[in-house]
């Protein structure tokens, strides 16, 4: 029995497995909501991958089958109940398949007589509360066996280095696939690659590798897929610990653990750790001394951020990504002008790569190259095709057509306003742009709003001329007195050669 003409992907189905609310709502020609309710109301048979409430969702196409023959039978035993509710009539099947295909997928056929199904699916009635239950019970004993699984030797299989994990068919396949999209730095390749990851720990609950590339991509998810960074880096922890845990000696799950515990943390010791820990494992991993760098950077220390991209990209001298953050750290600690001339280089040869714009984005906005600054924002809006990159781009643009720099400053401080009342801003750069206008108390809310979203631009603010005045101001003290606790001499907060991290235009 296999899936629909929709977004269900073809590979999974053939397996018996949906990894995502839209596979399964595909799998049966409705919407999503109307599934999601069938669960809650009706006992659908829907999966969560490990980790807290919010996870993803996989079912089995063989449980989902016996479920829909389940509520046939119990509708033909009493004609009379009738379901009820907009949801539960076909107007709500989609018109046009195509409306919910997913384009990065292929569509698959559907079988006669699974399609008859998905014409009645809006008339069964729920599957007993018990045997749902028993479902679930099987499920949690499966995976608790599972996870204390050990060796002919007597060795637990997770910590046994001469008996290293060997993926059950098709699992691997999947974290390839997770892989390859994972790479593609896009929103689109990061939700791919999610899907890959958990069906490859669906099939099989014991892949470390599958749960490392799980916590990479929640890692990467808010700042290519604007995600919130607390529940994205949370799941990145649980994914990573779950990964350490079948295998100690990963070392991209200690890199992707030391990832957000700097991030969303500001845990910088145990950050360090786990980097150098990884690095230990691994030392000729391009990726871990390029995340490294990143962290080293965002706290100032420069010398030790250019030794680790620079081995990163002798490492791996064909990424863009890493030769696109050298190029920015050496604007910050090193030659600038040869960081600027790189960056707009990579920008040239690589016109999908959006990073070079959101860096010389930052860089003309910081020098007060407003015109550079505008069209850099364009430039990266039209890569990102973000509705809040596309916003500010045009904010700023009609601004500075209007009334020059106060007008551009208005234009930027009205996009990222809308963006934050949305929750996609965290208010720091609001609280910047409104210190330029001269509204410092105003300010003073936004940045104490990016306090609580764990705004790690926070760290450095006190160390920017800009900020330096403020701390006369009891409301600024205060929050200076609270980021340096958060902090907790973690690392010295003194200032190096940053420029664009640092300061504001005149």
């Amino acid at each position: 029995m296999g899936p629909s003409q929709n977004n269900a992907d073809p590979i999974t189905a053939k397996r018996g497995v949906l990894a995502t609310w839209k596979g399964i709502a595909a799998y049966f020609g409705c919407n999503v909501r109307t599934v999601r309710r069938y669960e809650q109301e009706r006992g659908l048979p829907v999966h969560r991958a490990p980790g807290k409430k919010g996870g993803t969702v996989f079912a089995y196409t063989s449980e989902l089958d016996a479920w829909l023959d389940s509520n046939e039978k119990a509708e033909r035993s009493n004609p009379t109940q009738l379901s009820n509710g907009p949801e539960d009539h076909l107007d709500d099947v989609p018109r046009n398949i195509a409306e919910s295909t997913d384009p990065a997928l292929p569509p698959a056929v559907a079988s006669g007589e699974h399609q008859e199904k998905q014409l009645s699916f809006r008339r069964w009635y729920p599957w007993g509360f018990a045997g749902y239950a028993l479902l679930i019970s099987f499920v949690l004993l499966f995976w608790k066996v599972g996870n204390h699984k050990t060796s002919a030797a007597g060795i637990p299989a997770k910590v046994d280095a001469l008996n290293p994990h060997v993926p059950v068919p098709g699992a691997q396949d999947l974290f390839l696939r997770g892989r390859y999209f994972w790479n593609l730095r896009t929103a689109d390749g990061l939700a791919t690659a999610i899907d890959s990851y958990t069906q490859a720990i669906v099939i099989d609950p014991s892949y470390p590798e599958a749960y490392a590339g799980l916590a990479e991509t929640y890692d990467l998810l808010p700042q290519f897929g604007h995600a919130d960074l607390g529940d994205s880096l949370t799941k990145a922890k649980e994914a990573a610990d779950r990964a350490i845990e079948l295998n100690p000696n990963l070392a991209s799950a200690h890199r992707a653990k030391a990832f957000a515990l700097y991030f969303w943390d500001w845990d910088i010791t145990g950050s360090d750790a786990e980097f150098r820990k990884a690095i230990a494992l691994d030392p000729n991993s391009a990726q871990t001394h390029q995340w490294y760098a990143s962290t080293l950077h965002s706290r100032l220390e420069g010398a030790h951020c250019l030794k680790e991209i620079e081995e990163a990209e002798r490492l791996d001298p064909t990424s863009a990504s890493i030769a696109t953050d050298a190029a920015y750290y050496r604007t910050e600690f090193g030659d600038f002008d040869a960081g600027v001339r790189a960056l707009k280089e990579l920008e040239r040869t690589q016109p999908s790569l959006a990073s070079p714009a959101l860096f010389l984005r930052q860089i003309d906005f910081a020098t007060g190259d407003y015109q550079g600054y505008i069209a850099e924002a364009r430039r990266y809006a039209s890569i990102t095709h973000n509705p809040d990159d596309l916003e500010l781009a045009n904010q700023v643009a009609e601004g500075w057509a209007r009334g020059g720099k106060i007008g551009m400053l208005e234009g930027r401080a009205r996009a990222l306003k809308t963006a934050f009342d949305r929750g996609d801003e965290p208010g720091f750069k609001l609280g910047e742009t409104l210190i330029l206008l001269g509204r410092r108390e105003e300010a003073l809310a936004y940045f104490r709003a990016s306090l609580k979203q764990h705004c790690l631009s926070l760290t450095t603010m006190q160390l920017s001329p800009w900020a330096k005045p403020l701390a006369n101001d009891p409301g600024y003290a205060a929050l200076f007195s609270q980021v340096r606790k958060r902090i907790d001499g973690q690392f010295p907060l003194q200032s190096s050669l940053a420029r664009a991290s640092l300061f504001l235009p005149q």
